[in-house]
């Protein structure tokens, strides 16, 4: 019997409900509304950690967390002798490659990958990275911010200052469609990993404005509690202008469609080599995006818009044309699906179940977690209820997630509470984090809070519009600093802005913005700060 093709797709920081097959009529989606009706939809899938690093990883390896030890995006190796899916594959006869983004550390570490043909967020060597020298191949090697300018504007609307036919999206399309067409005769694991519609949100002209007509839903309003900021807050963004957000939503959906679009190429070539229905695809991404909901941008947080992602498996041999399933999957169950679809036993011990497996409910409870020490949390959720726990204070909160899908109203302390199922959630939160968890952080049965008391106590920066770790992250490419290089950032932020409308620029993030840069390039920030005046 004729083994089957893999080829495993994550976006970044893709919403679920970014897809118009799957129930959200103002996406420009046709590649993935294809790949809904062709496939079976997974509508409740959620990322075990909105992290970049930890979810790849616990999608990487079949484990969450204490497995292998990652829980954010800290510069930490991973246990070679921990099974990957590509390694397992690799070993019974699939060639194995990766395509884009991984965020491995270092780079070039295979983690059961026989080949690589890297396109990093921050790439430091162009040794390292494909499309750096895809880029420098095509006359852009002088380029800095080839994804984006993150410092400042990493959520504000910019444009593209590559090529379109270079951008990272088509890049990554074209590449691999050059790949199946040169190995599609022989079995294969092929896993593409698409930086969009992470930020920054370098648009090109083509995309821009396709959704200025379209009938885009509201933002869920601001409802932060603690440890988040409850008051109105410059650099959460709560001063923006409508016009301002609504311009950056659309910034966020023209991402989407661009890898739709070089979605679609890859399509082409499976259909080209003959291979398509012999290739399971699964399509889904690695968190989700606040997008202004609750008053947040960015990842970290247990809310739905973070934590519910996309999933979509096309294998007609076992998953039914226009199926949809109700039940609960994440990343971890990734792992144990390709070994089951493949046929291989003897499987590692993993923490996911196979989607082939049609029960429903496969599993009544599902968890996300994230962080460690005070900034980590952890959540449990049943069909209706959520469940959350802050380290941070030992705050807890409880949503009805039928009635109150805007999360909005904490049960616990209220005549509504449901007593029985928040002891369920919690318990099995405990479990959780004593199976996954990091050590130390349930003692006799019970969490170990972080002794905060009040949010100026407390550092907290995840959901912020202007994060403070983003304002150093210039692009260097392993060279020392010079003023020749300051200067091409100083072209490159103007270029990125012209013909955009000026955005509200905070005082303190200005600031940051302008200290990161004097002490990156022993510049003169004068000129770089009438720009933003």
């Amino acid at each position: 019997m004729k083994k089957p093709n893999f080829l495993v797709v994550l976006t970044d920081q893709q919403r679920f409900d970014t897809i118009a097959a799957a129930g959200y009529p103002w996406m420009k989606t046709p590649n993935l509304d294809r790949l809904v009706n062709e496939g079976c939809l997974f509508k409740n899938a959620y990322t075990p950690n909105p992290i970049c690093v930890p979810a790849r990883y616990d999608m990487l390896t079949g484990r969450a967390g204490r497995a292998h030890g990652h829980y954010d995006n800290a510069d930490k190796l991973l246990n070679d002798s921990i099974p990957t899916f590509p390694g397992v594959l690799a070993e019974n006869g699939w060639r194995t490659a990766v395509i884009g983004k991984c965020h491995f550390n270092p780079p070039t570490a295979p983690h059961g990958y026989q080949e690589s043909h890297l396109m990093e967020e921050l790439p430091v060597r162009v040794e390292d990275d494909a499309y750096l020298q895809h880029l420098e191949n095509k006359g852009h090697g002088d380029l800095q911010n080839i994804h984006g300018v993150r410092t400042l504007s990493y959520h504000e609307v910019q444009n593209a200052l590559v090529p379109e036919e270079d951008l990272g999206p088509n890049w990554l399309a074209d590449r691999t469609s050059d790949w199946l067409d040169e190995n599609s005769d022989e079995p294969f694991l092929l896993t593409l990993g698409w930086i969009k519609p992470h930020p920054p949100w370098n648009v090109p002209e083509s995309k821009k404005g396709i959704y200025a007509d379209a009938d885009l839903p509201e933002p869920i309003e601001k409802s932060r509690h603690f440890p988040y900021p409850t008051e109105d807050s410059d650099l959460y963004g709560d001063f923006d202008a409508p016009e301002e957000k609504r311009k950056i939503r659309e910034a966020y959906f023209e991402s989407v469609t661009m890898v739709d679009e070089a979605f679609g190429k890859v399509l082409a070539a499976l259909e080209r080599n003959g291979i398509l229905d012999n290739t399971v695809i699964i399509y889904t991404a690695d968190h989700g995006e606040m997008l202004q909901d609750k008053g947040f941008y960015q990842k970290t947080l247990p809310f739905d818009s973070c934590c519910r992602i996309p999933m979509i498996v096309r294998y007609p041999e076992k998953f039914a044309a226009g199926s949809v399933r109700e039940e609960f999957a994440d990343l971890l169950d990734i792992f144990p699906t390709l070994l089951d679809l493949g046929g291989i036993e003897n499987a590692p011990t993993l923490d996911g179940e196979s989607l082939l497996t049609n029960e429903s409910p496969k599993r009544e409870i599902q968890f996300t977690h994230t962080c460690q020490d005070r900034y980590r949390w952890i959540m449990t959720r049943d069909e209706r209820y959520k469940y959350i726990y802050y380290f941070a204070g030992g705050h807890e909160y409880l949503y009805d997630m039928q009635n109150d899908p805007a999360e909005k109203e904490n049960l616990l302390g209220t005549a509504n509470c449901p007593k029985d199922v928040y002891e369920k959630l919690k318990a099995e939160a405990i479990r959780r984090e004593q199976t996954v968890g990091p050590e130390g952080t349930v003692e006799e049965g019970e969490f170990v809070a972080e002794e905060i008391t009040s949010h100026p106590d407390f550092d907290w920066n995840n959901g912020e519009k202007y994060p403070r770790w983003c304002f150093g992250a210039f692009q260097q490419f392993g060279q020392q600093p010079t003023a020749e290089q300051a200067k091409i950032f100083l072209d490159e932020f103007v270029k990125s802005r012209e013909g955009q409308p000026p955005f509200h620029c905070p005082p303190e993030a200005k600031q940051m913005f302008l200290d990161a840069y004097k002490e990156l390039w022993g510049a003169d920030p004068a000129d770089l700060e009438k720009l933003l005046d």
